[in-house]
């Protein structure tokens, strides 16, 4: 789940390096309590990214008692945008899991999780007693540290869970950026289509062309965010997309605007 907007109210920490490959990113997004010079916006549009979120969300309350209506879940992996309220004082404390480690670092599974936002008390009794501890920290930077050490157990207790032809599909379409043929990633790594189908669905709960959509997508955004002012046709080509006309309609499938809209 990547969120759209700039970084006012977003911030986000790389993982320790030997997690890199399992965590794109932990991070943080608040809402300001009361509004400054700008009106705030009522919605904001969060992307695919074809990661699994577990986010810990709450209102900021002032004084000795910080939090208030807490709220532990697991995002699955998304097939499109969605439009999130923004409510005054509200914050998120999350961390992204990059394709393929939804398993076997939180217990669930992305196919199952797929479009949808689940409270921790239907996921597992472990991501339950996870919002216990954090509701009982002391402050959002405590219940963050928290958070990013149970990550940390967990990685090096159940890094081996993670099935390792699928981490190396997953890698192979991360690292181009969905430009791999399945064809051509299924005789690399000796298996039939229908097989590198199944283990990427399993294990990253979307489909591989899907997948392979998405993440072209997400590169398509970074380069339209950092080079402004780029012919859309260049930015289509290095992406590898037919033309610009076909980036414009995956944008607006999977944004819900146009390109210019969406970096505007």
């Amino acid at each position: 789940m990547a969120e759209d907007a700039q970084q006012q109210g977003y911030t986000q920490w790389a993982p320790p390096i030997e997690m890199a490959d399992a965590v794109d990113a932990f991070w943080q997004f608040w809402v300001p309590r009361k509004p400054h010079d700008v009106p705030l916006p009522r919605q904001h549009r969060v992307l695919p990214d074809g990661c699994t979120d577990l986010i810990f969300g709450f209102q900021h309350a002032p004084g000795p008692v910080w939090l208030a209506a807490p709220r532990l879940a697991v995002v699955g992996p998304m097939k499109r945008f969605i439009l999130v309220d923004l409510e005054p004082g509200g914050v998120s404390l999350g961390v992204r899991l990059r394709p393929g480690w939804a398993q076997a670092l939180l217990g669930v599974s992305p196919r199952e999780l797929c479009g949808l936002n689940v409270s921790a008390q239907d996921c597992s009794p472990a991501l339950m007693q996870l919002q216990r501890r954090m509701e009982d920290c002391a402050s959002p930077a405590q219940a963050m540290a928290l958070l990013q050490r149970t990550i940390a157990r967990r990685w090096a207790s159940f890094r081996s869970m993670a099935k390792p032809r699928a981490v190396q599909a997953l890698g192979h379409l991360q690292a181009s950026s969905g430009q791999v043929r399945m064809a051509a990633l299924a005789r690399e790594l000796g298996v039939s289509e229908r097989t590198l189908h199944r283990d990427i669905l399993d294990e990253a709960g979307v489909p591989p062309k899907l997948l392979a959509r998405v993440l072209r997508f997400q590169r398509a955004v970074s380069l339209l965010r950092s080079r402004e002012g780029t012919d859309l046709c260049d930015i289509a080509l290095e992406c590898g997309y037919a033309d610009q006309a076909h980036l414009s309609r995956d944008v607006r499938e999977l944004a819900g605007v146009s390109p210019t809209a969406l970096v505007g």
